[in-house]
């Protein structure tokens, strides 16, 4: 009797095995690309030129420069410069030049880097450009104007034109 006494004791303090238990972990979260967002009143902007006279716009050249800023915030902390390339619909005499498509004729929009005053042609000729991204904001300066188109007679009217602007980042 007493070996089954201590039979017994020996069981009661080994470690009884519990069952076996399976665990779901799950792990969730996002992944972004690096960005920025445009300030605000720059996804649609509309460059009001100011009004000129026929006279006023040489044979073949711009006239009335109206200086501008587009601007990005918000970015991402990575990031350290943006890309605007520009593209339009080219005028057709003059392809740098974006094609106005109001009712004055011969005149065309010149756009530019206010910075160096280097056409950004509306065919793709030299259309980007840079700007650091400081403090998440990076703004470039640009500036357009009318352009005389010097193989079309001139007549009054208006003048409108599009540019389109794509915006990456490093």
């Amino acid at each position: 009797m007493r070996l089954r006494y201590v039979l017994l004791s020996l069981l009661a303090v080994l470690p009884m095995q519990a069952p076996a238990q399976d665990l779901t972990i799950r792990f969730q979260g996002r992944f972004l690309e690096s960005t920025c967002s445009l300030a605000v009143g720059d996804d649609s902007r509309i460059i009001a030129l100011d009004t000129v006279y026929s006279g006023d716009l040489p044979a073949n050249g711009a006239y009335g420069f109206k200086d501008f800023t587009l601007t990005i915030e918000n970015c991402t902390p990575d990031l350290s410069r943006a890309t605007f390339t520009f593209a339009g619909q080219p005028d057709a005499d003059d392809p740098l030049r974006y094609r106005s498509t109001g009712t004055a004729g011969g005149v065309a929009i010149e756009l530019q880097s206010a910075a160096d005053g280097r056409t950004i042609g509306a065919n793709g000729t030299d259309a980007a450009r840079t700007a650091g991204i400081v403090g998440a904001r990076a703004a470039l300066d640009l500036r357009a104007a009318y352009w005389r188109v010097g193989t079309r007679p001139l007549t009054t009217g208006t003048v409108s034109a599009v540019a389109t602007v794509l915006v990456t980042y490093d």
